[in-house]
């Protein structure tokens, strides 16, 4: 949120009952311009502010909302609207791109990924291959190919019966409480 849900200055701690004493405008139906709230109900009502994990931090309100903005849009006469910039697309440079993933590579595994490992000297980004056949083709030439079973899967064991039960087993556990 831009605005800040309270203001310091209309706040007030009072220690000795453990209270907080919020004072503003006089209230509509209340007749007060006050509120006292415990200490621990004040921060309810302050993170209900919040916003969870993965929503968005700032929110618009009135003029400045989705809402708002589309209204205003749907009104626009055809001249008003031919009167606005355009949006015009920004050609994306390849060396800039290239030069920005290098450099996030690096930032985040703290290791040049354009510096050869064997020789030390510098590589060339030629181009990126996506196709799972023509990478498995690659790495089968290269003897890297090794697929991994998923982690999830059971270990192989083949002294296991196909369709066999885990045998089961009771052991009584010990009784619990004040003994008889």
């Amino acid at each position: 949120m831009i605005r800040a849900p309270f203001s310091l200055e209309k706040t007030e701690y009072k220690a000795e009952p453990g209270v907080i004493v919020y004072r503003s405008k006089p209230h509509a139906t209340l007749k007060r311009n006050f509120q006292i709230l415990p200490g621990a109900k004040w921060l309810e009502m302050l993170l209900q502010h919040v916003p969870d994990r993965g929503e968005p931090l700032v929110r618009y309100y009135g003029g400045y909302s989705n809402r708002a903005r589309g209204t205003r849009k749907a009104e626009m006469t055809d001249a008003e609207a031919a009167a606005l910039p355009e949006a015009v697309p920004e050609q994306v440079d390849p060396e800039a791109s290239r030069a920005a993933w290098a450099r996030l590579i690096k930032q985040v595994y703290e290791a040049d990924p354009l510096v050869c490992p064997h020789c030390g000297g510098e590589m060339r980004f030629l181009s990126v291959i996506e196709e799972p056949p023509v990478i498995e083709r690659i790495l089968r030439h290269l003897g890297l190919w090794d697929p991994c079973p998923p982690s999830q899967a059971p270990p192989e064991d083949d002294d296991w019966p196909v369709n066999g039960q885990i045998p089961l087993t009771y052991e009584p556990l010990p009784a619990i409480g004040p003994k008889p």
